[in-house]
């Protein structure tokens, strides 16, 4: 009768662990009405064509949104990146903007 010998396997998880601590979503708003909303734009992807329509269908659904378009806001991917990034929470908060639409292209 021969032998059977144990085979032993190491595994190795895949996933690294986290770099950054996740953190709660913010509160969701019960409607856009009377909302002003900040278009973001990461200038990729057909960005001047979706907007306009975002914007038109959102104004047929809610009353009184105010759109406050992606210009205002600059390039989410350019070579400023870090700094758009970085001052958009001042941004956003100087211009009451009360939620985001952000447009990222491949």
């Amino acid at each position: 009768m021969s032998s059977h010998s144990e085979i032993h396997y190491e595994v190795v998880w895949p996933k690294s662990p986290l770099a950054i601590q996740t953190r709660p979503l913010a509160e969701r708003l019960d409607t856009l009405e009377d909302k002003r909303v900040g278009f973001l734009w990461d200038f990729l992807f057909r960005g001047h064509e979706l907007f306009p329509v975002i914007e038109k269908e959102l104004q047929n659904r809610f009353t009184g949104i105010e759109i406050v378009g992606y210009d205002e806001f600059g390039n989410t991917h350019g070579g400023d990146e870090a700094e758009v990034i970085a001052a958009l929470p001042n941004r956003l908060r100087d211009r009451r903007i009360d939620a985001v639409v952000s447009g990222v292209g491949c």
